[in-house]
């Protein structure tokens, strides 16, 4: 991919989070990191890193304490995701091919102790994230499937096409055969 096209994707999102000065941009662009990841490949997460889709789609795997993982979110282009120690077990997979840029801690330090705005940024990157994230938890607390179901539908509706229908039965916590039957009636 075009390298001026991601950085550029990158720098209007920032930027749409709040003010940076043209010698932070640069700091920025010379500190990130680009790696693609093919359908089904895995994204190594580094404690205290910040990573921004680029393009493409990925699924957020929780594995803590289950038999089988968990999908607990969905991470489309333009979306940010953030690497703590609580999260860091948490595995990224691609759905489709997908592009990433990353910065790990010790750039995102040497950048906050320089330009103290992007301390506000940096808030604003993980609200989000952790707000998308909450989602699932939320839309478990709903008793009853189909609405459950037309929570998700309503909230991924623009990149729907692209996950598959057992991802979604996962995600919402329902057997496969019962998600079916519910999800044909509601589309």
């Amino acid at each position: 991919m075009d390298t001026n096209l991601t950085l550029n994707s990158l720098k209007l999102k920032l930027s749409s989070l709040g003010a940076i000065r043209p010698q932070a941009w640069i700091k920025i662009m010379y500190a990130v990191n680009e790696t693609g990841l093919k359908v089904d490949e895995s994204f190594n997460r580094e404690i205290g890193s910040v990573a921004f889709v680029v393009n493409g789609l990925l699924k957020e795997y929780d594995p803590y304490l289950r038999k089988k993982p968990s999908i607990i979110n969905f991470i489309s282009a333009g979306n940010f995701f953030v690497t703590t120690k609580f999260n860091q077990k948490r595995y990224l997979k691609a759905i489709t091919e997908t592009t990433i840029l990353y910065l790990n801690f010790h750039d995102l330090t040497s950048l906050y102790l320089r330009y103290n705005e992007l301390k506000s940024v940096y808030d604003s990157i993980v609200a989000s994230y952790e707000e998308e994230t909450s989602f699932r938890h939320l839309m478990l607390e709903e008793k009853l499937a189909p609405v459950r179901i037309q929570n998700f539908i309503i909230k991924y509706r623009t990149i729907l096409s692209q996950i598959k229908k057992k991802d979604v039965a996962n995600y919402t916590h329902l057997e496969y055969e019962y998600f079916i039957r519910i999800y044909g009636k509601l589309l």
